[in-house]
């Protein structure tokens, strides 16, 4: 082993390397678990009134942007989602910055898992699961599309809708990624990749070869990417981890468990922690 180099990997170069990685770890210890996206679409009167896009992962079918025009739209996505994904997932997840729809899915059954608070500052992103997956009545008679890949023409519609919602709001949707990678002699041996939104950095994903660790790369990582969020003005940080990954590890660097979901993948704990920290 050769002299260890840590670099701030702007170009993202090494990002597949850090996130498959993970992934090859991740179904040594659980198994393969089958992934799937998909686009819902309801109309009424050839209208569209409702835009769903989700993304099976870890046994959990998650909601990664939703447009609805009413309740009752909301219902009949969420029962066309239900059927499609019943037997499939051990649940549905959703998480949203906006208190409408935060009561809207209370209102369908979902439960409140965790809050991250001043997320953006001043607001709070609450995170719902829903384990039953009991259709819901609705009143009106929608038609109902959903396909393996999105179609651009009715996604216009959604676009517009969070364009319109944005304009509105005195906080920014944006997106910054951030990642460093530790190399020896060239050779990929680990690296930490993050994103900033909200006033948070998320830590999406830590990696460090088997073969290189106990040499506190790990802890280096984590101090890089900690420190760059000090620069930035950014003071709260989260991320997530499975119960046979690094929980213990994060929490002896002062992240605290907000949020545990159970068969999170099936058998399996999944935690989210949080930390504040000051320059």
């Amino acid at each position: 082993m050769g002299k260890l180099k840590y670099i701030h990997d702007k170009d993202f170069k090494y990002n597949d390397d850090i996130v498959n990685s993970l992934q090859t770890y991740n179904k040594s210890q659980t198994g393969y678990r089958e992934k799937d996206s998909r686009a819902f679409y309801v109309f009424d009167e050839k209208e569209l009134v409702g835009v769903c896009h989700t993304k099976q992962a870890s046994d959990w079918c998650h909601i990664n942007s939703i447009y609805y025009k009413d309740i009752d739209v909301l219902k009949a996505l969420m029962n066309d989602v239900k059927k499609y994904y019943h037997k499939k997932v051990e649940g549905l997840q959703f998480n949203s910055v906006f208190s409408h729809r935060i009561d809207d899915f209370k209102e369908l059954g979902f439960d409140e898992q965790g809050i991250l608070r001043d997320m953006p500052i001043g607001n709070e992103n609450v995170f719902l699961t829903d384990t039953d997956l009991e259709m819901t009545d609705v009143d009106t008679d929608f038609e109902i599309e959903s396909s393996k890949k999105s179609v651009p023409e009715y996604d216009k519609e959604m676009k517009k809708e969070y364009k319109n919602l944005r304009e509105k709001l005195d906080f920014s949707f944006d997106i910054v990624d951030l990642q460093y990678v530790v190399l020896d002699n060239d050779k990929f041996v680990g690296g930490i990749y993050g994103n900033f939104q909200f006033d948070y950095l998320f830590i999406n994903v830590l990696f460090v070869d088997k073969k290189y660790r106990g040499r506190r790369i790990a802890s280096k990582l984590m101090q890089l990417i900690e420190s760059e969020a000090l620069k930035r003005g950014v003071h709260n940080l989260y991320l997530t981890t499975f119960e046979f990954q690094a929980l213990n590890f994060y929490k002896k660097r002062g992240y605290k468990v907000i949020m545990e979901i159970e068969d999170y993948p099936k058998d399996f704990k999944e935690f989210t922690a949080h930390k504040k920290i000051w320059g």
